[in-house]
């Protein structure tokens, strides 16, 4: 991987794991750059773009620092970041009823596998006066459309978020809108091997499987312990996503 796409993928994991040391550095990092700026106060959109552009580094410095004293190893191996060598497949079976591949791998197959969707749950800084064209909007009748010709994180820029989580992703189809061809229509797929039994014949289902899942949790839990503090971070490397 190149420089920027390294950044990239570092922050996206840096700024959505679950770690409380991260955390914790996250605040102390936030802190430093209020106090390096007191004399001309941030507004939080700038303290967020400042913090976003530099914790992984700072945050890579600090444990370094760190690094000869007591230090969790699962820090030490966020901090560094990941392998600038990385495997690149065609397709990707989500282990949650998904399977994705890529556009170029299916330009001459009838199914369409390569939509992917996310969620997001982020703040909106733009301003009253910033007319720029959207890539996403809701249409006359209440549809999300996206257009790829107008794309908000391609990427490009080093401040682009490409990545995702595998778990984080839901696959879609793009229905092409007949009156304007520049905007799609995303429409969720069911999982593969998913099916709409009711409610009762659920409660029923759960109900049966209720004492094999206690009996399973029992083992599980015989294991948490020791794996706890190192598989959350091979996980994380493992099933980052880069958008297909």
């Amino acid at each position: 991987m190149d420089e920027k796409t390294l950044l990239q993928a570092h922050r996206r994991v840096l700024f959505n794991c679950e770690s409380e040391v991260v955390e914790n550095y996250k605040k102390e990092h936030i802190a430093e750059i209020k106090r390096s700026h007191r004399k001309r106060r941030l507004t939080q959109h700038q303290l967020d773009c400042m913090h976003f552009d530099t914790f992984s580094e700072w945050f890579k410095e600090k444990v370094k620092e760190l690094e000869a004293t007591f230090i969790l190893k699962n820090v030490i191996v966020l901090a560094r970041g990941p392998s600038y060598i990385a495997k690149r497949f065609n397709a990707y079976d989500g282990n949650n009823g998904y399977l994705f591949r890529t556009k170029q791998s299916e330009e001459h197959l009838e199914t369409q596998n390569s939509g992917v969707m996310v969620v997001s749950k982020t703040k909106s800084y733009a301003s009253s006066s910033d007319n720029a064209p959207k890539g996403i909007m809701e249409d006359d009748l209440d549809f999300t459309v996206v257009n790829f010709s107008r794309l908000a994180d391609s990427g490009d820029q080093e401040r682009h978020e490409p990545f995702i989580f595998a778990e984080q992703a839901q696959q879609v189809i793009f229905v092409q809108d007949p009156q304007d061809c520049e905007w799609f229509v995303p429409r969720l797929i069911k999982p593969r091997d998913v099916f709409d039994m009711g409610e009762e014949n659920s409660a029923q289902f759960e109900s049966s499987m209720l004492s094999d899942s206690t009996d399973l949790a029992i083992l599980e839990n015989s294991h948490i312990l020791e794996y706890e503090n190192n598989d959350w971070v091979r996980l994380i490397q493992k099933f980052i996503l880069k958008l297909l």
